[in-house]
């Protein structure tokens, strides 16, 4: 599964697909070597509030969370037993988009081009952790995902997940707020209903 990569180091390639037929956003992560899906992230059905996803291996065992603060600004990474192992976390307002890793008394950071097609991130001292590619023409969103000895795959993945899905495709604070109020207006919607319809009971 470890790839020369010209420099002295092996890098690790993954392909993460996101599935079209699926009530709430699903991540398939492969290995790209033997094409064998090795885990599956899922986003929670209550993620308009705070985003929160599940990766499981292929017996369904979750093997690691990532969890959201309000608006989506800072990510947490939870091993299976729940223990934090990671912090991602972006600015409030970027010329171009960019994230910061806190790992393991070091941090990790990336910055997209103009256009969020891949990124790459680099410890404090220039070490490769991972890179993220977009696969542009593709009727699913698929990207891969290339992983050095900085971190596990699964951490690097995973990582590289949530900033791709989430940091990168954020439409900004109103958006989230709005989403956070749509529940609220439903049942507002609905005891107004109910009430109108007790006016008119016998």
């Amino acid at each position: 599964m470890a790839i020369d990569d010209g420099i002295g180091g092996g890098r690790q390639n993954f392909k993460v697909v996101q599935k079209l037929a699926a009530l709430r956003p699903v991540y398939e992560i492969y290995d790209e070597q033997t094409g064998e899906r090795i885990a599956t992230g899922r986003r929670t059905w209550m993620s308009f509030l705070r985003s929160t996803i599940h990766f499981e291996d292929e017996q369904g065992n979750r093997i690691l969370t990532a969890k959201g603060g309000f608006f989506n600004k800072t990510f947490w990474l939870h091993d299976e037993s729940g223990e934090k192992i990671a912090k991602l976390t972006r600015p409030w307002i970027a010329f171009r988009k960019n994230f910061t890793i806190y790992y393991r008394d070091d941090f990790v950071k990336a910055q997209a081009g103009f256009l969020p097609w891949g990124f790459e991130a680099l410890s404090s001292d220039g070490t490769f952790a991972f890179r993220l590619d977009k696969k542009i023409l593709a009727i699913r969103d698929q990207s891969r995902v290339s992983v050095g000895n900085y971190m596990p795959w699964l951490h690097a993945v995973a990582s590289a997940t949530v900033v791709d899905q989430i940091f990168f495709k954020s439409k900004g604070c109103g958006a989230n707020l709005i989403c956070c109020l749509i529940p609220f207006i439903v049942m507002f919607g609905l005891l107004m209903v109910a009430s109108l319809l007790g006016l008119f009971v016998p």
